[in-house]
């Protein structure tokens, strides 16, 4: 609760001058700059061995070897080596990788807010804050040329720390270079949006890109 009304003094801050505006803007990556779906991958994998339906998800993200992933404790290669063994998987690394990287479909809508934002207010940085992996995000950098227009990227696995922990909000502010009141922050998960609130951000529940369109503009972002 007292993470919420934290959030809310600070837009009236801002709201009480018309000309100000955010100092930055975090943004989330998967669901919000991109779509993914997860369901993929236990599709492409069924042609190598027997996957579960609905378990891929819970892998990558709570369990050890996915979680020692998405930190950085473990490499591609380790990754690889742990995953296909978990799995009973008869894969080669170029064909797991090949399905591990098919999840992503582009958010064309966002990612035209993104680049208005980049034109018409250069002085607000564009920080990305993502829980990722190696995989993941070299594929996502080399296909989709918007992230080129972020001034910063927090990722888990370079941080060593998945959202929502302190550490991963703590350094995105810092490298914004503003106040917490003065940074908003965009993800699809509430969850995380209630996190980013306790430490004073700015926080909304991505919803899709029209919502996304108004919210900004309660922050004199006009895109």
């Amino acid at each position: 609760m007292r993470g919420s009304e934290n959030s809310k003094t600070a837009v009236i801050e801002i709201m009480k001058d018309k000309e100000k505006r955010v100092k930055a803007i975090l943004f989330d990556l998967g669901k919000v700059i991109v779509n993914y779906d997860v369901g993929l991958l236990e599709d492409g994998y069924s042609a190598y061995g027997s996957v579960p339906k609905g378990v891929m998800n819970d892998y990558i993200m709570k369990s050890d070897i996915g979680k020692s992933y998405m930190e950085g404790r473990i490499n591609s290669s380790k990754f690889f080596y742990k995953t296909y063994r978990y799995f009973k998987l008869r894969i080669k690394y170029a064909e797991f990788y090949q399905v591990w990287n098919s999840i992503f479909s582009p958010y064309p809508e966002v990612e035209g807010i993104i680049r208005g934002i980049r034109r018409i207010y250069p002085d607000v940085r564009l920080i990305l804050v993502s829980d990722t992996n190696e995989a993941h995000f070299e594929f996502i950098q080399k296909e989709y040329s918007v992230l080129g227009l972020m001034d910063h990227r927090v990722l888990s696995y370079k941080v060593g720390r998945m959202k929502p922990h302190p550490d991963v909000f703590k350094e995105a502010i810092r490298l914004a270079g503003a106040a917490a009141k003065e940074i908003l922050y965009v993800d699809d998960r509430f969850d995380l949006i209630e996190a980013a609130r306790t430490m004073g951000l700015c926080a909304y529940q991505f919803m899709g890109h029209v919502q996304l369109r108004d919210q900004l503009k309660k922050f004199n972002i006009n895109v």
